[in-house]
């Protein structure tokens, strides 16, 4: 019977614990944010924002001194992970890889 009790009183208390945490998390809300940072090597930045209901879409990249540049643009939802990778790196090309795709000017 101390066994059946000391069960159910570790049920009642994990039960407690999850349901606190789905009370101290609450229901996704939309955000954005985003930086830009402007230095002697170059210039870098990020952005990104969520619609509260799964979807979340962004870039990120840099222009370096010489002007050379990667820009990579990103969506997130119920479709999964997809990037777009804009370029004029030297040795890059047109591709497709892993459903990514990259543009290249160069």
């Amino acid at each position: 019977m101390k066994t059946l009790i000391a069960a159910i009183l570790v049920c009642f208390v994990v039960l407690q614990i999850e349901l606190g945490k789905t009370e101290e998390y609450g229901k996704p809300i939309p955000y954005s944010f985003g930086y830009s940072i402007d230095d002697v090597h170059g210039k870098q930045h990020r952005m990104e924002k969520g619609d509260g209901l799964g979807r979340v879409e962004g870039s990120y990249g840099f222009v370096d001194e010489r002007g050379i540049h990667r820009i990579v643009h990103y969506v997130a939802d119920h479709l999964g992970f997809r990037a777009k990778i804009v370029t004029n790196e030297p040795g890059t090309a047109n591709q497709n890889p892993a459903a990514v795709l990259m543009e290249s000017s160069h």
